[in-house]
């Protein structure tokens, strides 16, 4: 058994405070690269990655709501893009498979990922200028983290608390 995969698992935190270091456009194309190979049906990759470098791009983001304030202090953000058209019955999962392939293969590099919930955001689709039948899935904030940054503790649920056998009952 790998325990230290599980650790590794286990230990990624959504990070909101970065380093001013740029993030190579080779390992932004390495990290995308990774998250095609997610699991998706029939291998459509139904999903697009905007990478946004641009401060005042990046200021508008972060102003859509509380959680989003992030945006401007990462020296990278990412769109991730649905394409239901590509992929009408899966292109939820596939995509949301895309996005944490890419969230994991990040922190192991040593970046630094905040999740924004930005899901239709019809300010964010203007801002970016994503068709109206593409779908924002969401923001992410991507960069080296601030060593003086310190995520919150982790709870969850024992498993108890999620587990059913044979049906919902």
């Amino acid at each position: 058994m790998r325990e230290d995969i599980l650790e590794f698992l286990m230990n990624r935190r959504s990070i909101r405070s970065f380093q001013k270091k740029d993030v190579d456009n080779e390992l932004l194309k390495k990290l995308i690269y990774v998250a095609n190979h997610a699991p998706n049906s029939m291998n459509r990759e139904p999903w697009k990655f905007i990478i946004i470098r641009d401060e005042k791009t990046k200021e508008e983001l972060s102003k859509l709501h509380k959680g989003a304030s992030h945006l401007l202090l990462a020296p990278v953000n990412i769109a991730v893009v649905g394409e239901p058209d590509v992929s009408p019955d899966t292109w939820m999962v596939d995509v949301v498979n895309a996005t944490m392939y890419f969230v994991l293969s990040a922190y192991a590099v040593g970046l630094g990922v905040g999740w924004v919930a930005a899901y239709e955001n019809e300010t964010a689709k203007k801002i970016l200028g994503i068709p109206k039948e593409k779908v924002l899935v969401t923001l992410l904030s991507l960069g080296y983290p601030d060593p003086e940054y310190k995520p919150k503790p982790k709870t969850v649920k024992s498993p108890e608390d999620v587990i059913l056998y044979e049906k919902w009952s």
